[in-house]
């Protein structure tokens, strides 16, 4: 009896190592099968990333990027209004002193929708101050919008009629930006309607008493091809103090490959325009592959003596 019980000590104690053992070696079977799933699911989740519908999904859900930024102005001279429009006198004065004049109009285009600010001056008759103005457009079937109007300018007063006084409308139609005379005839100075110059592509309207359009831009930079022209506000300080253009690299690979400045003027019609384009996804591409030229660097040669 003597043996018998410190032997079972010496079991019972046997028996809650192995056990204690048993519990600590299922907890950490369990655990690696746990990390062992959860890297299966990762490489399986890496895997599905070649998968198109897959790739389209996370495109759905990302940020929507900001593709292109254009900033347009205008200017209209003396001879616009009184030869091209052939306003009279009063008229005149009743647009300088009611209307509201456009400084310039930003266009941010996003992958959905596109944002246009314009900045315009208040009318004379009023403090002398700037006024912006946010509009959001969402074209396409399912909003059943084409075009914004961006601005509109009263260019007579009211006759006390339903009928609505003749106006100048810029508007974002497609890929283009319009100015329209509407419900009025061009050039009637001379007895007959006048064929306007069209600046940027496009065609005249083929009713005087609705739509001429004097204007039409295009915001492909193709189209524009034409009108590209030396951008003022890109200059750089050369060595003799002066302010000197910063020109494009012969490859392509500077500034010039992702953004460009367009402009014409148009004698005829006393009205000219400019247009900066930044196009970022063209500026993420230059900046992914560009190449910085240096110039070859000469080799000292020793002087025979």
């Amino acid at each position: 009896m003597e043996i018998i019980w410190p032997a079972l000590g010496i079991c019972a104690i046997v028996g809650v190592v192995f056990f204690a053992l048993a519990q600590h070696w299922q907890h950490l079977l369990r655990s690696q099968s746990w990390t062992i799933q959860r890297l299966t699911e990762r490489v399986r989740e890496l895997e599905e990333m070649d998968d198109p519908d897959f790739r389209r999904r996370l495109g759905e859900s990302a940020p929507v990027p900001l593709e292109q930024v254009y900033n347009f102005s205008f200017r209209l001279s003396d001879h616009f209004w009184k030869h091209t429009l052939s306003l009279a006198e009063e008229d005149v004065k009743f647009v300088q002193a009611n209307g509201s004049f456009v400084g310039s109009i930003k266009l941010e285009r996003w992958r959905s929708h596109t944002v246009a600010t314009v900045a315009e001056i208040l009318p004379e008759s009023r403090a002398v101050q700037w006024q912006t103005r946010t509009l959001d457009f969402y074209p396409g079937p399912a909003s059943g919008v084409e075009s914004l109007t961006l601005w509109q300018l009263t260019l007579a007063r009211p006759n006390g009629t339903a009928l609505r006084p003749p106006s100048l409308e810029l508007a974002l139609r497609g890929n283009f930006l319009e100015l329209a005379a509407r419900l009025i005839q061009i050039g009637k100075g001379n007895g007959r309607a006048r064929t306007a110059t069209m600046n940027g592509g496009g065609n005249g309207g083929n009713s005087d008493d609705e739509e001429f359009i004097l204007l039409r831009v295009p915001l492909d930079t193709a189209k524009l091809a034409e009108y590209r022209s030396h951008d003022p506000l890109s200059v750089a300080e050369n060595e003799n103090g002066q302010f000197a253009a910063t020109a494009q690299n012969s490859n392509g690979s500077g500034p010039g490959n992702w953004q460009a400045f367009y402009s014409n003027h148009d004698e005829d019609l006393g009205l000219d325009w400019q247009l900066w384009v930044r196009d970022l996804s063209k500026k993420a591409e230059w900046e992914r592959w560009k190449i910085i030229e240096t110039s070859a660097i000469p080799v000292a040669r020793d002087e025979e003596g």
